[in-house]
């Protein structure tokens, strides 16, 4: 009984560092602010989704966990490896930016289901193999990395 119990332990603490996230809630910071431990969002677990909040100006938005079409599509756009996004989770919030195509076209596209495109932020944890393998995030000393349309792509930590 002992041994089962200890296989048990150790299966439940190898997933819990070996697995993806649970839940995206919790504080995190980035590489552009002052301390390295200052907090720039907080991320709370409301049921359906989580409401992203800034610190710098309080604004909290509600944010999706973007599914296998939304990372390939933000993979897409980023240029990286398809088949590194498989194991990226991501979290993301507002409208997708739009591309010249969109600002050009007669009219708008149509708005994608949420988790089948991402927005105008995004918040991914990307193991390291997957990491590895994408120029940009490869020298990251965190599996965690942030993109909005003006700031690009920064390595982003969780915090608490």
């Amino acid at each position: 009984m002992r041994l089962l119990c200890l296989i048990g332990l150790v299966g439940l603490s190898f997933s819990a560092f070996a697995g993806e996230p649970t839940s995206f809630a919790g504080e995190y910071g980035h590489g552009a602010t002052h301390d390295a431990d200052e907090v720039v969002w907080r991320v709370q677990d409301v049921g359906t989704g989580w409401r992203l909040t800034s610190t710098g100006d309080g604004e909290a938005v509600e944010a999706h966990r973007l599914g296998e079409r939304g990372r390939a599509a933000f993979w897409d756009r980023m240029d990286w490896p398809d088949d590194s996004s498989r194991d990226a989770d991501c979290l993301t919030w507002g409208r997708k930016p739009a591309s010249l195509d969109d600002l050009f076209a007669d009219a708008p596209p149509a708005p994608s289901p949420p988790g089948d495109d991402y927005g105008e932020g995004v918040l991914c944890h990307v193991p390291p193999t997957a990491r590895a393998r994408i120029d940009w995030l490869d020298d990251n000393g965190s599996d965690w990395f942030y993109y909005d349309p003006i700031a690009g792509v920064m390595e982003a930590r969780r915090l608490r």
